[in-house]
C-alpha cells in the first residue's frame, strides 16, 4: 500500500499541473452529475434510452434471465429486437462489462443494507446502481485521460504543456464532457477508454518489440483489446487499422509491416484471444438465435453504403460534427501539418479517420437519434487530441522562433479553442435545461442558445 501511495505521490510531482486538471475536472463532472439528475435539472431515470439496453445484462445475470423479463414495472420501457428467428437485446455486451465493477459494488451495498434493514432495494436498478454506473463512466474518462496524457508526452514526443492543452481542449471544447457525466450510461466514454488505452498499449508494445521484451501475453492483450472495443461498439473494430498500419509510411512500408502481422507468433495469439474475448457476445447471440454471428440491429436498422451522408455527418446545424464541435477543426490542421514527418500512428490513425466518417455517415440513422451533438465521434477523440497537439506543438516550436507573427498566430488559435470551449459549455448546458433538443436543431435553436447570454 505504501508503495502505491508513493507511486501517486512520484506521479502527482511530475505531472502537477495535469494533476490538478485531472482532480478538477473530475470533481466537476461529479458534481454535475448530482446537479443534473438530484438538485435541479432533472429527476429521470440515470440510466436510459441506448445506455438502459447496454445496462440490462448485468440485472440479467442477478436474475438468470435474458429475457429480461424482470424489468416489468420499472421506470424505463425496453423492447427487444427480432433478429433471426430469436429476440434479442440489439446492444452489444461490452459496455456490461466494463460497468461491471461499478453494478456489483452497488448490488454488493444494496444486498448488505436490505439484510440490515429489512428493505427491499438490491433490484438492480435503484438510484444506487444507476448513480454508480455514471460514476464510473467518470472513472473511465480519468483513466483513459491519463492514458492519453501518456500517449501525447511519453510515446509521442509531446511537450507536457501540449499533452495538457490537448486533453483540456477535447474535454472541454468537445461533447466529451458530457458523455462522461451526464450521459455516461452511453457506450462513448467506454470507447473512449479503450481506444486511448489501445494506442498506447500498440505505441508500448512496438517499442519494447525492438528490444524483443514481448512476451506471448503481451501478443495476446491485442486481442482482448480488439474484442472489448468490437463489444462496446460493433463498427469501432475499424480501429484495428492502426494496429496495421503502425509505422507505415509508403507502399513497401505497408508491405513490411502486413508481412510482420501476418507471422504465427503475432496473428494466431491475437485471433485466437480475440475470439476467446468475443465468446460472451457470442454466446448470447446463439443462446437467444441459435446463431453464433448477427447482426443484431436487424433489416430495418440498415447500413446505406452508396449513399452515405458525410456532408450532414461532418457539418449540419442537426448534428454536425464541426457545427457543434467548431474546436475539432484545428485536427484537420494537424492532419496536414504533420503529413511531412508521418510519426508512427499517423497513417493509421487518418485510414480510420476517413473509415469511421464513412460507416458512421452511412448508417441509416447517421444523426444517432437524441444525443448532444455527433456523439459517435466521442469514441475517437483520441484521433483528435493527437492531431491538435500537433498544431500545439508547431506553435510552441515557432514561439521559441520569435517574430509577431508566430505571436499573432499563436493568440489565434488559443483564441479560437477560448471562444469553441465556451460555446461548446454553453451549448451543453442548453442541452441540460432543454434549449437544446435532442434531435431536430436548426438555426432558431442556435439562436435560442446565444439568447442565454442576452
Amino acid at each position: 500500500m505504501a508503495t502505491v501511495l508513493n507511486k501517486v505521490r512520484k506521479y502527482v510531482r511530475e505531472n502537477a499541473l495535469f494533476s490538478v486538471f485531472i482532480a478538477v475536472t473530475a470533481f466537476l463532472m461529479l458534481f454535475c452529475i448530482v446537479w443534473v439528475y438530484h438538485i435541479k435539472v432533472l429527476n429521470a431515470p440515470k440510466v436510459y434510452s441506448d445506455g438502459f439496453g447496454y445496462y440490462l445484462y448485468l440485472p440479467a445475470l442477478v436474475y438468470n434471465d435474458f429475457s429480461f423479463g424482470f424489468i416489468e414495472g420499472w421506470e424505463h420501457p425496453f423492447e427487444l429486437k427480432q433478429v433471426a428467428g430469436g429476440m434479442i437485446d440489439k446492444y452489444p455486451v461490452g459496455v456490461a462489462i466494463m460497468e461491471s465493477p461499478f453494478f456489483f459494488l452497488a448490488h454488493g451495498i444494496s444486498l448488505v443494507r436490505d439484510l440490515l434493514t429489512g428493505s427491499v432495494t438490491a433490484t438492480g436498478y435503484t438510484n444506487l446502481y444507476q448513480y454508480m454506473i455514471l460514476f464510473g463512466g467518470v472513472f473511465y474518462w480519468v483513466v483513459g485521460t491519463m492514458l492519453l496524457y501518456s500517449l501525447l508526452r511519453k510515446r509521442l514526443g509531446f511537450s507536457s504543456k501540449t499533452s495538457l492543452f490537448a486533453c483540456i481542449v477535447i474535454t472541454y471544447g468537445t461533447n466529451l464532457f458530457h458523455y462522461a457525466s451526464y450521459d455516461a450510461c452511453f457506450s462513448h466514454v467506454y470507447s473512449y477508454f479503450l481506444f486511448n488505452l489501445f494506442l498506447w498499449y500498440l505505441c508500448w508494445y512496438e517499442e519494447r518489440e525492438k528490444a524483443k521484451k514481448n512476451s506471448l501475453l503481451h501478443t495476446c492483450l491485442f486481442g482482448l483489446l480488439a474484442g472489448l472495443i468490437f463489444m462496446c461498439r460493433n463498427t469501432n473494430i475499424v480501429f484495428v487499422v492502426t494496429y496495421i498500419f503502425y509505422g507505415v509510411k509508403n507502399w513497401e512500408g505497408l508491405k513490411r509491416r502486413i508481412i510482420l502481422i501476418l507471422k504465427p507468433s503475432r496473428a494466431v495469439p491475437i485471433i485466437l484471444t480475440g475470439i476467446l474475448t468475443l465468446f460472451p457476445q457470442l454466446l448470447y447471440w446463439h443462446s437467444q438465435t441459435g446463431h453464433w454471428i448477427v447482426y443484431s440491429y436487424g433489416t430495418d436498422e440498415p447500413f446505406y453504403w452508396l449513399s452515405p451522408e458525410v456532408g450532414n455527418f461532418l457539418f449540419s446545424v442537426r448534428k454536425g460534427l464541426f457545427f457543434w464541435n467548431p474546436v475539432l477543426l484545428l485536427a484537420v490542421v494537424g492532419v496536414f501539418a504533420a503529413y511531412k514527418r508521418r510519426q508512427q500512428l499517423y497513417t493509421g490513425l487518418v485510414v480510420f479517420l476517413l473509415l469511421i466518417v464513412y460507416v458512421s455517415s452511412a448508417w441509416w440513422c447517421w444523426y444517432y437519434g437524441g444525443a448532444f451533438g455527433q456523439r459517435v465521434a466521442v469514441d475517437f477523440m483520441c484521433l483528435f487530441a493527437i492531431f491538435i497537439a500537433v498544431v500545439f506543438d508547431r506553435l510552441e516550436a515557432g514561439k521559441k522562433q520569435g517574430g509577431n507573427r508566430q505571436k499573432f498566430l499563436g493568440i489565434m488559435v488559443y483564441g479560437y479553442c477560448g471562444i469553441c470551449i465556451f460555446w461548446n459549455l454553453l451549448c451543453m448546458i442548453a442541452y441540460w435545461y432543454r434549449v437544446l433538443p435532442s434531435d431536430g436543431a436548426d438555426w432558431n435553436t442556435v439562436r435560442d442558445i446565444i439568447g442565454m447570454i442576452a
